[in-house]
């Protein structure tokens, strides 16, 4: 029987917490009330008041604050990152902060105020019906890549915007700017381009109003004005870039700036990895001209450890097929360098979005702007990332063959219209691939411990208290993605913690978790629970000790009635309201009003009928692998394809992903503090099964034939390692193969691949689906899961002291094989994990080469 909870975190019966991991601090006296007296055989007491974190404490490297669990780590690595502040005029300290109605007009409108003085303009997608406040809150979320580009300096015959505004004299620049938007005022973009003075591009920019710009002429943008952000970051007029005209015969510029023309009718893309990206797009955040990252930002005490500027990386040149392509996969792989020596740019932008009350910066303190540029730096972020992925695909598609079948790409269905393919591997977190490894691994725990017990799903609270106290006056929790998602990420570990180590609904053998995050940005937690035999919920009778449907009594519980009631009502909808969205063809879809009931019982279906007394808990269901499909269905994408006429025979999952997924600040955030997405307990472990020198085996490109073929290590598997363990150690030779990883684990290590006797925690394993249009691998598969102990290949294939000349007739012999029993078992076992479309898929293919005796009983 599964239990369905939807519990917002300030009704959840927390136990007594004594400390947190930074503050070591009893409980204060309003926390204690919160304490619950939960016994599964009796009624539990509910919480008077909201449940709260303790305050923050401070990291003692960088005066960052530290929420309850996050570690030493998070901000700035125990000191081993420093970065120069930020800082801003104090005028524009007082546009972004003060009282007056200029100050207002200009948060109100501080997006069109920073595009009309950005340098660059910004192509995306964005979601239109997210950005009006009377549908909701404001929610800055976009579909696809993210691109800055800069325009000619010359305007064309449209309208003069953005880097070329800087070329006319102040009241044409100003007449320009005022006509770009009617919300902008005469004052603040008057106060806007003085303050823009200090700026180094505006400044280089102006100064080039009385020299004369032909259609030759070239200016050059440094990419990387300044490399040290250890001390300072702000680079002058003269570092950010020079004018060239071409027959002056000027040498060229390094290939990693940017050359702007005077009048080429292209506009120029400004590449994500270059320290220019942020100040060219956000001068109201840098007016001071500030580079953002750059691949050569070097950690604290890395100075004598500085070998070259960019480190030279393998490449597959098999893949590029121009020298320009050759030299962007060269630099995207540069930037990707996340060496020991060198700030990430995960933890360059990690630093940046902390909070620390002496910072000078007002990064966190922009608004709505603040939405835009977390979503921008993470999209930089998995471009970076991304394009490493694009330029190793050799390697990634060694991996790829090791669970071929687990991960195989369901959008893509005919094998002649594959030509050259670029996968995105499952280790990239938030994938199709891992999602679809995750939701096979959670399997195998159903498959180990049978179905979940409850469903709970948890939400988020913009107006919590542990958010509204970090507010500054005019702020709003919308515009803190960074707030949202550290409080959330708190709060959720507390409500893992109470399930799974306080035992809050018995004792608890399996779960799975997935962070989501709702179509306007806030995040949710959906939770699967097992529980063990003593703790499962056998009866209704046993639902109303968990799950209440009624409004809590005003009297006895006020804080549980009013937050009922604010968050957890339905309506009103029916006849009196036809036009509430929950209406179709004249009746509620969801079914409200609910008859009222004595006493839970057990409805049809699912779904059970909750006391309901006059004055949603799911029973006994059996497509158990909905759920967790529903789980781990991903995040919101875009379902499309493109169709010209032309017999396309590249498939690209990487610019796929790009182009289909959605991103919003909370997410973005949560991704920049690598906040975990999901997790799996009991840890599984997946199995590789392969044929006799059928493995695959990692390598590069450069490294000679020999060298690997007698590296021994590098072609160990879990299956070798599993044979050889067998013939040293007789309490292994008593175990399946999926059996394995509950008492060994597995160290998968470069220099070592070996199964050890495991010392502590626990492990589900799980062998690669298989089906039997594989042949021979199938057989294996099917001998590995019932044969205790093989020592070899040649183990599984000798019966009575014969050797057989496969494993299917071993199969045979063994008596795994009957009839149509391995057809049936292959189309049982895919029953259990794939859904209907594979099924169906697998069923045809059963029938074209398997021919079973009987297909209409099959």
């Amino acid at each position: 029987m599964i239990l369905f909870f939807y519990v917002e975190f300030n009704l959840s019966m927390l136990s007594d917490v004594a400390s947190t991991s930074h503050a070591h601090r009893p409980l204060e006296d309003n926390q204690r009330d919160n304490v619950p007296e939960v016994n599964f055989k009796g009624k539990k007491r509910p919480p008077k008041k909201p449940y709260i974190l303790p305050f923050p404490s401070f990291c003692s490297y960088c005066g960052a604050k530290l929420f309850r669990n996050e570690s030493i780590n998070f901000c700035c690595g125990q000191g081993d990152i420093r970065l120069a502040q930020n800082s801003i005029p104090e005028i524009m300290c007082h546009l972004f902060l003060g009282n007056d109605a200029n100050a207002s007009n200009f948060r109100k409108f501080m997006l069109f105020y920073n595009s009309s003085f950005a340098f660059t303009s910004y192509g995306v997608k964005k979601d239109p019906e997210l950005t009006h406040r009377n549908r909701g809150i404001y929610t800055f979320r976009v579909q696809g890549q993210f691109y800055h580009f800069i325009n000619d300096v010359l305007p064309t015959q449209e309208e003069p915007r953005y880097m070329q505004l800087y070329f006319f004299d102040n009241d044409v620049e100003l007449w320009h700017r005022l006509r770009s938007c009617p919300d902008l005022t005469q004052i603040v973009v008057s106060t806007l381009m003085r303050i823009m003075n200090v700026n180094p591009y505006a400044v280089f920019f102006r100064s080039l109003r009385e020299v004369g710009i032909h259609e030759e002429s070239r200016i050059v943008i440094r990419a990387d004005p300044t490399h040290d952000q250890r001390t300072h970051n702000a680079p002058t007029a003269s570092q950010v870039a020079a004018i060239w005209v071409e027959d002056e015969g000027s040498s060229e510029p390094q290939r990693h700036d940017i050359v702007v023309y005077a009048w080429s009718g292209v506009s120029h893309r400004v590449r994500h990895y270059y320290g220019c990206y942020d100040p060219l797009q956000y001068p109201l955040l840098f007016p001071y001209g500030d580079t953002g990252w750059h691949r050569c930002i070097y950690k604290y005490n890395s100075s004598h450890r500085r070998r070259e500027v960019c480190p030279t990386f393998p490449i597959n040149e098999v893949l590029v097929q121009t020298a320009e392509d050759l030299i962007e996969a060269k630099d995207a792989v540069a930037s990707s360098s996340e060496s020991e020596e060198k700030v990430s740019c995960r933890e360059y932008y990690c630093y940046r979005l902390q909070i620390r009350p002496n910072d000078s910066s007002i990064l966190l303190r922009c608004g709505r702007l603040l939405q835009q540029y977390v979503v921008d730096m993470y999209i930089k972020l998995e471009s970076t990332r991304l394009d490493f992925i694009r330029a190793n695909q050799a390697v990634i598609r060694a991996e790829l063959y090791q669970g071929v079948i687990d991960s195989y790409n369901a959008g893509q269905l005919y094998g002649a219209n594959i030509g050259q393919i670029y996968i995105l591997p499952s280790s990239f977190i938030g994938c199709g691939r891992d999602f679809r490894c995750r939701y096979l691994s959670s399997m195998s725990v159903v498959q180990r411990y049978g179905k979940p017990n409850i469903f709970l799903t948890m939400t988020c609270n913009p107006r919590w208290p542990e958010i509204e106290r970090e507010l500054l006056p005019h702020e709003e929790a919308q515009n803190r993605p960074d707030l949202v998602a550290r409080v959330f990420r708190t709060k959720l570990i507390e409500v893992k913690k109470e399930i799974v180590e306080k035992k809050l609904f018995g004792n608890v053998i399996g779960y799975v978790y997935v962070v989501e995050f709702q179509k306007r940005g806030l995040p949710h937690a959906h939770f699967l629970i097992i529980l063990d035999g003593h703790s499962k919920i056998r009866s209704p009778d046993q639902y109303d000790a968990f799950l209440s449907a009624e409004i809590p009594n005003v009297l006895e519980n006020p804080h549980l009635h009013s937050a009922v009631l604010k968050h957890m009502m339905h309506g009103p909808c029916g006849r009196d309201f036809p036009t509430n969205p929950c209406m179709k063809n004249g009746n509620c879809k969801n079914h409200y009003p609910r008859d009222y009931a004595d006493m839970t019982t057990n409805g049809r279906n699912s779904y059970p009928i909750y006391r309901r007394r006059q004055n949603e808990v799911c029973s006994t269901i059996k497509a158990v692998k909905y759920l967790y499909k529903y789980v781990y269905k991903g995040h919101d994408r875009v379902s499309f394809t493109v169709e010209d006429g032309v017999e396309q025979r590249d498939y690209d999952e990487i610019t796929a992903f790009q182009s289909a997924r959605w991103i919003s600040p909370p997410e973005a955030v949560w991704r920049i503090f690598r906040f975990c997405m999901n997790e799996i307990h009991p840890n599984v472990v997946p199995l590789q099964v392969h044929l006799p020198n059928m493995q695959p085996v990692l390598f590069r490109l450069y490294e000679r034939l020999h060298n690997i073929a007698d590296d021994d290590n590098r072609k160990r598997t879990t299956l070798a390692a599993f044979f050889e363990r067998n013939q040293t150690d007789a309490y292994a030779r008593t175990l399946l193969y999926q059996q394995f990883p509950e008492h060994y684990g597995w160290l998968g290590q470069k220099d070592e691949k070996i199964w050890l006797p495991r010392r502590k925690g626990f492990a589900v394993g799980r062998l690669v689906y298989t089906n039997t249009t594989e042949g021979e691998r199938y057989y294996l598969r099917l001998l590995l899961a019932n044969i205790r102990g093989p020592q070899s290949f040649e183990d599984l294939c000798t019966v009575n002291n014969v050797t057989l000349s496969s494993f299917q007739e071993s199969a045979y012999q063994r008596g795994l094989l009957e009839d149509d029993n391995s057809v049936e078992n292959s189309l049982l076992e895919a029953s259990n994990i794939q859904m209907p479309f594979a099924l169906r898929r697998l069923f045809a293919t059963l029938l074209i080469y398997c021919t079973p005796k009987s297909p209409r009983l099959l």
